[in-house]
């Protein structure tokens, strides 16, 4: 029994400390997931990273839509292995890494999606800034990444806003 509660601590504290990090789980709806994908345009062997990953949604529909090299990066334990289930029963070639967004090296990145919170995403510009190559597309969920260029902002009724950055 205590080894269960203990396990279950593990897995609530680190729900909690990634909710407190960059954004609780809350996940992109799925009806806006071709969007991401539409606007993202993953060539053969692009290199994606799906910063806080949750569950994996947009990481597995990425890797069944394209060719590209997809990588979910998830600090929540229980999120990670919901991620890592759903790969496997999908027979998925996406990747999902267990870390923290902030120490994972970005700068053989073709193209980041990320839905975090607003504090966040402050957080992360200089991150992004400072690691993305030129050229690199970065399309973020409801808010703008603060000093990436906007290149365009994809509105539909009803829906949350996607914008697309250039690095």
């Amino acid at each position: 029994m205590w080894i269960a509660l203990g396990i279950v601590f593990v897995l609530l504290v680190s729900l909690a400390y990634a909710s407190l990090s960059g954004a609780p789980w809350v996940p992109t709806w799925k009806r806006d997931v071709e969007r991401i994908a539409a606007l993202l345009d993953l060539q053969k062997d692009e290199i994606f990273y799906e910063l806080g990953c949750g569950d994996g949604r947009v990481c597995l529909a990425l890797a069944k839509s394209s060719q590209a090299r997809v990588t979910g990066i998830e600090l929540s334990l229980i999120q990670w292995m919901v991620a890592q289930v759903r790969k496997y029963l999908s027979g998925s070639r996406a990747r999902f890494s267990l870390g923290n967004v902030f120490s994972k090296d970005l700068s053989d990145a073709d193209a980041v999606y990320l839905f975090l919170m607003p504090e966040t995403y402050k957080k992360i510009a200089p991150k992004l800034l400072a690691q993305l190559r030129p050229g690199a597309r970065v399309v973020s969920y409801v808010w703008p990444v603060p000093g990436l260029q906007i290149e365009k902002v994809d509105e539909e009724e009803g829906r949350p806003k996607l914008y697309v950055h250039r690095r």
